[in-house]
């Protein structure tokens, strides 16, 4: 646990900036709709119900056990990437603090509006595209940032590594 406390203020800075966001629009805003830039992105609160990007289009993906569950994966995710990363490396390049950050208060969030918001009240809309929230913005970063880590790095790491990491430190 030791190895994760540099992440602790950091993950829940974003994740009260999240959520203290969305209590002031859900209490104050959700009525408004404006532009921030002109044509291209818009103020436009909605809460998403469908409780994933994915929920819109496949049934499945809307449902809370399933996408409770997927977040939980996410989280064991970051954690052992992250311990595996440690125990290959001493000191953490700030990209992936960047990543650890991003991606678990991402998660986080994520779940907490799952349990506690019903969805994922979204504020931000690009074009007539998509819509998404702060937490989404996390996610993003963590994940432009593991893809470019990924291909920069491809040949110190592989699924296979990972998951026998994982199986001998959990006895998956």
């Amino acid at each position: 646990m030791q190895k994760f406390n540099i992440f602790i203020i950091p993950v829940l800075c974003l994740l009260l900036i999240d959520q203290i966001t969305k209590t002031i629009i859900s209490f104050a805003f959700m009525q408004y709709d404006f532009d921030i830039i002109k044509n291209f992105i818009t103020f436009n609160p909605k809460l998403n119900t469908e409780l994933s990007w994915a929920g819109n289009y496949i049934d499945i993906f809307s449902s809370p056990l399933v996408t409770v569950l997927l977040n939980v994966i996410a989280i064991f995710i970051f954690l052992t990437g992250y311990l595996l990363y440690k125990a290959k490396r001493e000191q953490t390049k700030l990209s992936v603090k960047v990543i650890m950050v991003c991606g678990l208060a991402g998660c986080l969030c994520s779940l907490i509006d799952k349990l506690l918001w019903g969805g994922s009240l979204d504020f931000l809309q690009i074009l007539d595209l998509f819509i998404f929230d702060l937490k989404d913005c996390y996610l993003t970063v963590a994940e432009v940032l593991f893809v470019i880590i990924g291909v920069l790095h491809n040949k110190e790491i592989s699924v296979k590594e990972y998951s026998l990491f994982c199986y001998h430190k959990f006895k998956l």
